[in-house]
């Protein structure tokens, strides 16, 4: 091989290494300009989804704080309405009590007119048995 067809072959070799380098950069930027389009297109796809999926957040948070709404209110009915039945409850432990006293002070009443009644019996009764006595000693026998 002469030094001609070595420089031949080293020409040779260069372009084809100076045309591997330029088909390497080509496609290594095809590569990256598709590269950056999925990353775009991912981004985009992302941020749709996230708009869709806050969109639906906010509907469904919406929806929850209407519900809550009820909820609360409906506690507070209900609270009120406890409120006035223990009110209630209140005024009727009090009349039962001021009826218990007033039982109790007519049970008293009728045992001291009961107990009156029963000793003017007995008194009553002492008297008929001695005007009986009286009565039989003094009659002939």
């Amino acid at each position: 091989m002469t030094r001609d067809e070595a420089d031949e072959i080293k020409r040779h070799f260069d372009q084809k290494a100076e045309e591997t380098q330029r088909h390497f950069d080509e496609k290594a930027e095809e590569i990256q300009r598709h590269f950056d389009e999925k990353a775009d297109e991912t981004q985009r796809h992302f941020d749709q989804k996230a708009e869709e999926t806050k969109r639906h957040f906010d509907v469904v948070a919406e929806r929850l704080e209407e519900k809550i709404g009820v909820i609360a209110e409906g506690h507070a009915v209900l609270a009120e309405g406890l409120n006035r039945l223990e009110g209630r409850m209140d005024q009727l432990d009090a009349r039962m009590e001021r009826f218990e006293a007033e039982i109790k002070a007519m049970l008293r009443l009728s045992f001291v007119e009961l107990e009156r009644r029963v000793t003017a019996l007995e008194n009553a009764l002492t008297d008929l048995v001695g005007r009986i006595e009286r009565l039989e000693s003094s009659r002939p026998q």
